[in-house]
């Protein structure tokens, strides 16, 4: 028997900010069961649409709040259907700790990332050039920017990762960054190396790395 299932946005009020804006909040409604959590960004009230569970208005702070929501709920619509899929029910609290990522041990991007960089470190002037180096740890610190802009988390599993993943981290690079072309093919592509490399010691995304590697033969 299919559960009832239902994603609704809202603004907490009584927690304003200094500046006015209310926390976002995201509640999941499983066959009456009730969880919520936040959505780690705040939203001027009178841009919240209550009836409509997004912001108001074509304005850039409008079309940023509402990009932050449509992904929060395709995102949480897919953890239900894997759950649904796996494990034939879902709670509300199951889905919650499962988007939060809350009780699961699962390798995550950046915690790779530091930790290939952190091996790369000790190699520099030996095997490995100071240069390439530097380049990885720049990397790193835009995808610690990244992930929390556009995802609003602090890190993403591996098994999440896929070419919208990487449009979106190059768009952030030329958008947020102000990075040229090259600049933003550079940090592309040692992404990809990272994320080949990652696959190659059993943790990455096997179908993205294949991906990537015909796309860069072309």
């Amino acid at each position: 028997m299919r559960s009832t299932f239902k994603v609704l946005f809202y603004v907490k009020k009584g927690s304003e900010k200094s500046n006015g804006n209310l926390p976002l909040m995201c509640r999941i409604t499983v066959d009456g069961e009730i969880k919520q959590f936040s959505c780690k960004m705040d939203v001027p009230l009178r841009l919240w649409n209550v009836k409509n569970n997004r912001a108001s208005g074509k304005s850039v702070e409008a079309q940023r709040i509402n990009h932050a929501v449509d992904k929060i709920r395709v995102e949480v619509n897919r953890r239900y259907q894997e759950l649904m899929q796996t494990d034939g029910y879902v709670t509300a609290a199951k889905l919650k700790d499962v988007y939060l990522g809350i009780g699961i041990k699962q390798e995550t991007l950046l915690k790779l990332f530091e930790q290939h960089n952190s091996e790369f470190a000790k190699k520099v002037g030996h095997s490995r050039a100071k240069g390439t180096f530097q380049r990885y740890v720049t990397v790193c610190k835009h995808i610690r920017e990244f992930i929390p802009h556009t995802y609003k988390r602090d890190d993403i599993p591996l098994k999440e990762l896929n070419l919208s993943f990487i449009n979106d981290f190059e768009y952030f690079l030329r958008t947020e960054k102000k990075c040229r072309t090259n600049g933003a093919y550079s940090a592309r592509k040692s992404f990809h190396f990272h994320v080949c490399t990652m696959d190659d010691d059993g943790y990455g995304n096997k179908r993205l790395t294949e991906k990537n590697r015909q796309k860069n033969k072309q």
